[in-house]
């Protein structure tokens, strides 16, 4: 099986997000921590060690960030259903509330 590789996708989520990630962490650093730190870095060692961090913890925080373009739609069945599923266990536990205080009611 021939997988075609989605090359925006991936120029989206890896350079350009990265370029931006990398930029915001850099002018947070050097505008607000490294006068007290005295250690200033530049934006090339910032993207490097976001490239690095990024390769080795991969997507498990950020799977927002590489699915931000992507052409699959979302289950909307399977999130109507866990939906129903939340909504019928909160009404479950409503009523058994319910019926405590009621209980507690009759015997005051």
């Amino acid at each position: 099986m021939k997988y075609k590789i989605d090359w925006f996708n991936l120029a989206t989520t890896y350079f350009f997000f990265g370029f931006i990630y990398s930029g915001i962490i850099w002018v947070i650093w050097n505008f607000l921590f490294a006068p007290f730190y005295d250690l200033n870095f530049s934006f090339l060692q910032i993207l490097g060690a976001y490239t690095i961090a990024r390769i080795l913890f991969g997507n498990s925080n950020t799977n927002y960030v590489s699915n931000i373009y992507s052409p699959k739609a979302p289950d909307l069945n399977k999130i109507d259903e866990y939906l129903k599923d939340f909504q019928d266990q909160l009404d479950k536990e409503s009523k058994e509330v319910e019926e405590e205080y009621r209980d507690l009611d009759k015997k005051d």
